[in-house]
């Protein structure tokens, strides 16, 4: 299983309407073939802005440069063009009193999906650094 962190059709969130249209008309590809056939599922994770606010790091995260208003709105349009998909599963903010349960709430749906009860778990992190080549390799 791969996870990513954005998928292809995130920037339509970005630009207006006309001119993501005429992406997609250049590309000679539309939002359904993109989403349903490059996807096996979708496991939307609410931004933060939207309703848990006070975890919303705006103001120390480099990465975030949107206001709380901006974050919410962008997120319900990735919400809208992803939610047609047919495996679209949804982590919301309503009722979580911390990330970890998010986090819980994000595994609970993976295992799902993947047809596995839920379990222990473990991770395994890798830092990948280009090093040196040397002159046998």
């Amino acid at each position: 299983m791969l996870l990513i962190d954005r998928g292809l059709l995130d920037g339509s969130a970005y630009v207006s309407k006309e001119n993501w249209q005429a992406l997609l008309d250049d590309m000679g590809v539309n939002v359904v073939m993109l989403r349903d056939n490059r996807y096996d599922a979708i496991l939307h994770m609410c931004t933060a802005a939207d309703g848990a606010e006070k975890f919303y790091a705006s103001l120390n995260n480099e990465a975030r440069y949107e206001s709380i208003a901006e974050a919410v709105e962008k997120d319900k349009k990735l919400r809208n063009v992803y939610m047609g998909h047919s495996r679209w599963c949804w982590v919301g903010n309503k009722d979580i009193p911390d990330f970890n349960t998010k986090i819980n709430n994000a595994k609970e749906w993976i295992h799902e999906i993947l047809g596995r009860k839920t379990g222990s778990s473990f991770y395994k992190k890798f830092l990948l650094k280009k090093g040196p080549i040397s002159a046998s390799t």
